[in-house]
């Protein structure tokens, strides 16, 4: 686990989506709970229905009548009650469990989706601040509501945006004002940038030799910025 990750660990917690068990206890009562509860009402039942026959058996006996005939029909019925109960409950618990899961299928698509866009939206918002800082970006990334799985990425992404945004900024400025290469990577670390970065901005000033300088001078900052990190690569 990273610094920054051990610095938010409580609220990174509290953004992740919710376990299955989590997600089924704040929707309801329990799939087993009922099919529990389903159980014990058909035995009831067929308690009492058990009772109720075994009276009238008696009576009928008291009375001199043969009742062992209708006391197998009534047990008969009395199981078959049962068994349909049964059955019943069991069929309902396969309904709420695929309902269960079905509901937090979707649940973990809705998570997802708003977690993407929130992370969009915040890259968006951190560049546009040009936030040079790692770790003030990423508190707030996830302080905003997003998962371990999104905020470094998020956060590092916002400031890559943000330094490029200042890169350009100085490259413009150094071209516009004519400043050497050496004031210009001074002026680029003034602004908060690196040493990386501010290289970047030395080396495309000094690309800018006279000769060049008309043909240069058509293209934005931006451009000139994407022209001299690609010739580096080379």
């Amino acid at each position: 686990m990273t610094s920054l990750e051990k610095k938010h660990k409580n609220i990174l917690n509290k953004n992740e989506a919710d376990s299955y068990v989590t997600y089924v206890s704040k929707n309801g009562v329990s799939r087993k709970n009922k099919y529990q509860a389903a159980l014990e009402d058909a035995a009831t039942k067929r308690k009492l229905s058990d009772t109720n026959y075994g009276a009238l058996a008696d009576r009928l006996s008291d009375s001199g009548l043969n009742a062992s005939g209708y006391e197998d029909y009534l047990a008969s019925k009395s199981n078959s009650r049962y068994n349909s109960s049964v059955g019943a409950a069991r069929e309902k618990l396969l309904i709420d469990e695929y309902t269960e899961r079905s509901g937090y299928a979707s649940y973990l698509s809705d998570y997802e989706r708003i977690q993407s866009k929130l992370s969009e939206s915040l890259i968006k918002k951190i560049s546009g601040e040009n936030n040079l800082n790692l770790d003030s970006a990423y508190s707030e990334v996830v302080n905003a509501g997003l998962s371990k799985s999104l905020a470094y990425a998020t956060a590092s992404a916002a400031v890559e945006k943000a330094k490029e945004n200042v890169t350009v900024k100085a490259i413009n400025f150094a071209k516009k004002n004519y400043l050497s290469a050496s004031d210009a990577q001074k002026y680029a670390l003034k602004l908060g940038l690196d040493d990386n970065s501010a290289k970047i901005v030395y080396n495309a000033i000094s690309a800018l030799s006279d000769d060049d300088k008309d043909y240069y001078s058509g293209m934005s900052a931006k451009e000139y910025y994407s022209y001299v990190k690609s010739k580096a690569k080379k």
